[in-house]
């Protein structure tokens, strides 16, 4: 790998979670919108520190960090470019030697167009990406919530999560790359999140055929939603969602966040019905096979 570092610039060796980095993080955020989450301490942790991974940074001449990148066993690399210092190069510098260390697969949770551009030169190819989308409770008026006749909704707990389980299993199996989470896996990746709400989560029965879609919730969050094909097309998961978003707001929720596959154009328009705007984009890249 040879470098072209522009002058002035030096590297650094990051480790743990220094305060800098978690302002750069910020910054980014603020500049290219993209997963909130990307700004959480306790997020960032599990990218940028701890076992196996090799963190790094760039210090500009005047001592600032502009730029960093993490390494971690998977293999997976990710990196933050501060919006003030790009256009310098140092996002092909970081990048370059993020590939030397991981190799294979680069995430992003803020993707722009010149990182699009740049992963693409570097012969990197998508293979996930998902659109962050975000409503304003307090400025967005709800619909009433209109659900079929004789609709029954029950809330999770411990009597329904099997349920749940099996309408998500049956709502997500025909997409392709469907994990099929064993039950017991899948409802103890809801209950065990500090976030998860289950007053909020809501299972849907219709007297014709049965449990028929589901939306689970976490503290500001629409985080799964899913409706069985047999019953498609009935306005399940917008009332769903209008459900689980009415009752975050009378829980003094001011806002919601979900996201959004970008080979699912059909959810996309029902999120911006129900007042979801555009915040960005999260993606992985992969080096591509021969």
């Amino acid at each position: 790998m040879t470098s072209t570092l522009p002058t002035g610039f030096s590297w650094i060796d990051l480790t743990g979670l220094p305060s800098e980095l978690l302002a750069l993080a910020e910054r980014c955020f603020a500049a290219d919108g993209g997963m909130p989450l990307a700004t959480d301490r306790a997020f960032l942790a599990r990218r940028w520190s701890g076992e196996g991974v090799t963190a790094f940074g760039l210090r500009a001449g005047d001592g600032r960090l502009v730029a960093a990148g993490a390494a971690r066993g998977g293999p997976a690399f990710t990196g933050l470019i501060d919006p003030e210092a790009r256009g310098q190069g140092l996002g092909a510098e970081v990048l370059d030697r993020g590939l030397a260390l991981a190799g294979t697969t680069v995430e992003t949770e803020s993707l722009t167009g010149d990182a699009e551009a740049l992963f693409t030169s570097r012969g990197l190819v998508q293979s996930f990406a998902e659109d962050v989308m975000h409503v304003d409770l307090e400025r967005v008026a709800l619909p009433p919530v209109d659900w079929p006749q004789g609709a029954t909704v029950s809330t999770w707990d411990e009597l329904t999560a099997q349920r749940f389980h099996t309408t998500y299993h049956a709502s997500f199996r025909d997409r392709p790359g469907f994990p099929a989470d064993p039950a017991d896996e899948w409802i103890a990746e809801n209950e065990e999140d500090d976030d998860f709400v289950p007053e909020q989560s809501l299972l849907v029965t219709l007297p014709d055929l049965g449990d028929a879609g589901f939306v689970t919730a976490a503290r500001g969050w629409i985080v799964q939603v899913g409706v069985v094909p047999f019953a498609r097309r009935r306005g399940l998961a917008g009332a769903l969602i209008t459900e689980s978003l009415t009752r975050m707001a009378a829980d003094d929720a001011d806002h919601a966040w979900l996201t959004v596959n970008v080979n699912n154009p059909g959810a996309a328009a029902l999120y911006r019905r129900l007042g979801f705007t555009h915040q960005g984009r999260r993606a992985r890249y992969q080096a591509a096979t021969n």
